[in-house]
C-alpha cells in the first residue's frame, strides 16, 4: 500500500511495510514507477516477472519514462535471469530515447553484502541510470 504525504501526493518510497518474505511486484502507470519487493525465491515468481515484463512493454510503448524499485530481500538464479532480461530490455528503450531508472536497494535484512554484490553486477550491465542505495 502506497502513503500519501502532507500535500496529497502519492510518494513511491512511501511503501507501507509488509511481510518481507511475500514476492510483489506494483506497476503504477501514472507514477511511471514499478516497485518490487521481497524474497524473490518463491516457484511463482516467474508468473510476477513475466507479468512485470509485459507491465514495461506496455508502459514504455505509451511513455517516455519508467522508474523500477527494486528492494528484494532474497533472490535465486531463476529470478537473476529475469533481472536481466529486463535490464536487456532497458538498456534497448534507452537507446531509442526513453528515460528509464533503476533504483536497487541493498539494505536487506538477511543478505545486504550479496544483494550490493549482484546490484554492483547488475549496474555493469546498464546503459541507463542504475542507483544503488544502502539505506
Amino acid at each position: 500500500m502506497i502513503q500519501h504525504n502532507c500535500q496529497g501526493e502519492v510518494s513511491p518510497l512511501r511503501v507501507v511495510k509488509s511481510d518481507p518474505k511475500v514476492f510483489t511486484v506494483r506497476y503504477l502507470e501514472t507514477l511511471n514507477l514499478i516497485l518490487a519487493t521481497g524474497w524473490s525465491i518463491t516457484d511463482d515468481a516467474w508468473i510476477k516477472y513475466c507479468q512485470m515484463m509485459s507491465d514495461i512493454e506496455l508502459h514504455l510503448k505509451r511513455n517516455e519514462e519508467l522508474n523500477i524499485y527494486f528492494k528484494l530481500e532474497l533472490f535465486n538464479t531463476s529470478s537473476a535471469t529475469y533481472l536481466f532480461k529486463i535490464i536487456r530490455r532497458l538498456n534497448e528503450a534507452h537507446k531509442k530515447g526513453k528515460s528509464v531508472k533503476i533504483y536497487w536497494s541493498c539494505a536487506a535484512e538477511y543478505n545486504d553484502d550479496a544483494m550490493l554484490e549482484a546490484g554492483l553486477d547488475m549496474a555493469g550491465m546498464c546503459d541507463f541510470k542504475f542507483q544503488i542505495t544502502e539505506a
